[in-house]
């Protein structure tokens, strides 16, 4: 997967997301789709926004195992925020980035808040190792920390003021460890724990 600013213009849509992974329990994805845009579930005013945020959750749901999807359904609400997560995790690869070099390191560390330094060494960083990321505008840069603080914050991962963000250390149900690991995405478990 490469790195990619297109971040920017999703949110982390945790209700829809939910809501879609149910209906692949009894539905293809091809039928999901039909349903999504025939009852208009996500209440978008136009069809092209509401195909383009199915777009963007059919491909996080789509980086999941069946295992964690129907886990998504059925667990509570902070387990499929977790899991809905994960797959925001798993289908970006700037968003993997950042919470395995930052977040992880905080949880590690005991570290309190993540800092706007944090954020600006950690772009800086990657602008200077991978020529796809030096390429996105510093507007795009702005809008990608805001995004993604947005979605840690309502995944559970940050509390406080936006101005704070301060770090969470979550629970992280033994169930979700359990299937992380029979799927082989023990990197997704080093993230959360900061192990």
């Amino acid at each position: 997967m490469e790195y990619n600013a297109s971040a920017t213009k999703y949110l982390f849509w945790f209700v829809e997301t939910r809501e879609t992974a149910r209906l692949l329990v009894n539905h293809s994805m091809d039928e999901v789709r039909q349903i999504v845009i025939d009852k208009n579930l996500y209440q978008q005013k136009s069809r092209s926004r509401l195909i383009n945020e199915f777009g963007c959750i059919r491909k996080r749901l789509e980086t999941l195992p069946d295992e964690l999807c129907k886990m998504m359904v059925t667990a509570d609400i902070n387990t499929g925020k977790l899991i809905a997560f994960i797959g925001c995790m798993a289908s970006d690869k700037l968003l993997f980035d950042l919470m395995y070099e930052v977040y992880r390191k905080k949880i590690y560390l005991g570290g309190p808040n993540i800092t706007d330094a944090d954020l600006n060494i950690f772009f800086k960083d990657k602008q200077d190792q991978n020529k796809k990321v030096s390429l996105i505008t510093d507007t795009s840069i702005k809008k990608l920390k805001q995004v993604y603080c947005k979605y840690m914050f309502e995944a559970g991962l940050l509390t406080g003021e936006i101005s704070e963000k301060q770090v969470v250390k979550v629970y992280l149900d033994p169930e979700l460890q359990c299937a992380l690991r029979r799927n082989e995405m023990d990197k997704y478990l080093t993230v959360l724990t900061g192990s």
